[in-house]
């Protein structure tokens, strides 16, 4: 079964933002956006411009340019301040030479940043729905805005950008599970069924352990699928008030158990005053990952500390929002930045061992956005605990 129109936008707006981050010149984000694009919208040729160091800048893709890559246009001496179809048409009709062919059909896609066009997208020929277009214009516009800021400030990205920046690519990703999700558990389907029905009446030894092992695999699969789905689109949080004190002490008294090998030393500083208001259960999912992540993270002797605690949080807009704090840290295996970078993105393949793997930071980061609240990795873990890593989650009160 093919591939929807929504999970392919999904993919391609994913790859977009693995590609574009970080965002290090106008040159290579063009190159970036005129490619998934063209990629994604099936049109004939495709012509992307922006404004961007107070110079409107152009790329090309099509027929008339066949080895692709970018031609940037320095063709405005007073710079713009926004991007127009006007100004795009204008410059593109400069850089293609079969104007009467291959301008017959155009479709504009503005890309626009808090109502202002920072860029665009001509797209020529016949080109699909462009209402699935939406999900990559607001990317294009955004990757173009933190370039913006990355020309202002280009030794280092302000927090709340790359916190930004981060949530649009986890964003992307569950878009892409969604729609992907649905076509792979077809085929896989398929497989496990059709391999359970051989075993039924396959009596050689050899041949049984085969289709065992293919079922087994496409069950394994299948069940990978489920968590990227419910990653991509979990439940709605069912909230009540409860006290969150008294689950993390359940929870990190049964992983403990759990991981009797290990000489585990817990240090907690809870406030059993605290009511938060929120899904129990979700919670719980919470406190769960983030307790056995750093449990993994230890050798066999190791330090852990869990805090909750109430906190002041400056929002992005500078009012001082009440929230409720939950903290844990480690003295296990570190990470490096790049690391540290994705430690959200589910099944990362660059993570060292016993961090994150899997869907489980991926879901607590997901259950954070549903409850409107945050979760970040420190660089350093807590005091008297020179390595390792520390997990700060903030809850709305």
């Amino acid at each position: 079964m093919p591939m929807t129109e929504s999970a392919n936008q999904s993919i391609v707006a994913l790859q977009l933002v693995q590609r574009a981050l970080p965002v290090s010149s106008a040159d290579a984000l063009l190159e970036y956006l005129v490619d998934s694009w063209l990629q994604s919208s099936g049109a004939s040729a495709c012509h992307v411009s922006l404004v961007a160091n107070q110079k409107l800048l152009s790329a090309f893709a099509g027929p008339a340019c066949p080895n692709y890559p970018r031609l940037s246009q320095e063709l405005i001496d007073a710079a713009p301040h926004e991007w127009s179809a006007t100004l795009a048409s204008s410059v593109l009709t400069s850089v293609v030479d079969s104007k009467a062919e291959i301008l017959t059909s155009v479709t504009v896609v503005p890309f626009e940043f808090d109502g202002q066009s920072l860029g665009g997208a001509l797209l020529l020929g016949n080109v699909g729905d462009t209402e699935a277009f939406a999900t990559l214009a607001t990317i294009s516009a955004q990757l173009i805005e933190q370039l913006h800021k990355a020309a202002t400030s280009p030794a280092q990205l302000d927090p709340a950008s790359e916190t930004r920046l981060r949530d649009l690519k986890l964003e992307a990703m569950a878009e892409f599970a969604a729609g992907a999700g649905h076509e792979i558990n077809n085929p896989v389907a398929t497989i496990a069924g059709r391999s359970a029905l051989l075993l039924k009446t396959e009596t050689d030894p050899e041949r049984r352990r085969i289709l065992e092992t293919i079922g087994g695999q496409a069950y394994r699969i299948r069940d990978m699928i489920g968590d990227a789905m419910t990653y991509a689109r979990p439940p709605e949080p069912v909230t009540e008030q409860f006290c969150p004190a008294t689950d993390i002490l359940q929870i990190s008294e049964s992983l403990q158990q759990q991981f009797a090998d290990k000489n585990a030393t817990f240090k907690s500083s809870l406030d059993n005053t605290i009511k938060l208001t929120a899904d129990r259960e979700q919670f719980r999912v919470v406190a769960s990952c983030l307790i056995k992540n750093s449990l993994e993270a230890i050798s066999d002797e190791g330090n852990i500390r869990v805090e909750l605690i109430r906190s002041n949080y400056n929002s992005d807009k500078a009012s001082t929002e009440s929230h409720i704090c939950f903290t844990i840290s480690d003295n296990g295996v570190g990470l490096s930045e790049t690391e540290r970078e994705h430690l959200f993105d589910p099944f990362y393949s660059g993570r060292q061992a016993g961090r994150g793997l899997g869907f489980g930071l991926s879901k607590c980061w997901r259950i954070l956005r549903l409850h409107d609240g945050t979760i970040e990795a420190g660089a350093k873990s807590a005091e008297n605990m020179e390595d390792g890593l520390t997990i700060t989650t903030l809850w709305p009160a």
